[in-house]
């Protein structure tokens, strides 16, 4: 079968995102599918000045909104200039691992020229989390995402696909459950995203692992060798932080490496030149998780790469406005029974662990539950 993937994929510095999108197409392959990556420039797509001009008056007068428009703008451009300084090779990941469409710039030209396939998928990750903003803004998003647009005998099927949130506002439920009843199957990455499905309507619901769950560690191991990525020589401890605003956790991480007496490889999106930073390309940030010592994250994918290599890892909780992602987390170590080590929570004096790792246990090898994607009839099963 043909099939169309919609999933977040136009990234220069989220390996995650780049990694659930190759497993899925991967696992798809190797089951004979014929699928691949829907090109839709989601960041195209957002229609700004929607709101009401008084309102955004009052936004522009408003110190405060001013403020934090202005910073978002200065950061936004920061990272974009960073990402050409520094490039990590994403487009050309793409090139060489995604079978891929054109590109989309609208839902409009979705729905005008829709994808040949006998399947779509929407998912994996957070395709269905609007990150704030309003739904007048992100209404087309959402409608794209729900696959609101093709033949109506196309099979449409979201596979592990994540709210991000444990509860949608009224007026977005409004939007969204009519296109949601047009899925002939639904699973969710959380369990959180099961109680959502039923505000929608869909008490049928499954829940799904993340793609790259799909794969075991010797898969990733080969595709990494097969990449001419080598192993690093120097014992270290690997850091992965995003969204941090330079937090305290990112001066205390690189004490406690100097207390193990290992080297920090720190990969991040910020763009502070202070600590050294990486930029490894996806297969060498696999790789540099496979290797490492020990990782201290508060990435959600970076943690199942530690769980699928068997690494000890510690994981840094989101805040502000990204403390709505600890939800997949929460389902992740709920589903895998894992009891999960918080970094912040580690006391001083047991940070230096008897054996030199954090005081991390190691866990034991992860039993991930088997899931098949059976497109015959437009059903999902679980294993």
């Amino acid at each position: 079968m043909k099939i169309g993937i919609l999933t977040y994929w136009k990234s220069i510095n989220n390996y995650g995102e780049q990694l659930q999108c190759f497993a899925l197409q991967k696992y798809l392959e190797n089951l004979g599918h014929e699928p691949f990556l829907i090109r839709y420039d989601y960041d195209a797509d957002v229609i700004y000045g929607s709101s009401p001009f008084y309102l955004r008056l009052l936004r522009v007068c408003n110190p405060q909104r001013l403020a934090f428009y202005i910073r978002s703008k200065r950061n936004n451009r920061k990272k974009i200039l960073d990402g050409k300084k520094h490039p990590r090779g994403f487009e050309k990941f793409r090139e060489d691992n995604l079978s891929a469409g054109r590109v989309y710039r609208s839902i409009d030209e979705l729905r005008n020229d829709p994808p040949e396939a006998d399947v779509y998928i929407t998912g994996s990750d957070q395709v269905w989390n609007t990150f704030g903003g309003k739904l007048s803004e992100k209404k087309n998003l959402l409608r794209a995402f729900y696959l609101d647009f093709g033949r109506r005998d196309v099979l449409r099927i979201s596979y592990a696909a994540s709210f991000g949130r444990s509860e949608l506002p009224k007026d977005e439920i409004r939007l969204v459950a009519p296109l949601l009843q047009r899925f002939d199957a639904v699973s969710v990455r959380e369990k959180s995203g099961i109680r959502v499905c039923g505000d929608l309507g869909r008490r049928d619901a499954l829940l799904s692992c993340d793609p790259v769950l799909l794969h075991d560690a010797d898969f990733y191991r080969k595709m990494y060798t097969d990449n001419g990525v080598c192993k690093k020589e120097n014992r270290y401890l690997f850091f992965y932080y995003m969204n941090n605003g330079r937090d305290k956790n990112v001066k205390r991480v690189f004490e406690t490496a100097a207390l193990l007496g290992l080297e920090v490889v720190y990969v991040t999106d910020d763009t502070c030149e202070k600590p050294e930073r990486s930029f490894p390309g996806v297969w060498e940030w696999v790789s540099l998780i496979d290797n490492a010592e020990c990782v201290v994250t508060n990435s959600y994918h970076c943690i199942l790469f530690s769980y699928i290599f068997g690494k000890k890892v510690s994981v840094i909780g989101r805040t502000g406005k990204y403390a709505g992602m600890n939800t997949r987390l929460d389902s992740f170590f709920e589903t895998f029974g894992i009891t999960p080590n918080y970094f912040e929570s580690i006391p001083d004096e047991n940070l230096k662990g008897s054996d030199g790792t954090l005081g991390i246990e190691v866990p034991e090898d992860l039993k991930r539950p088997e899931y098949v994607i059976e497109t015959a009839g437009g059903r999902l099963y679980e294993r």
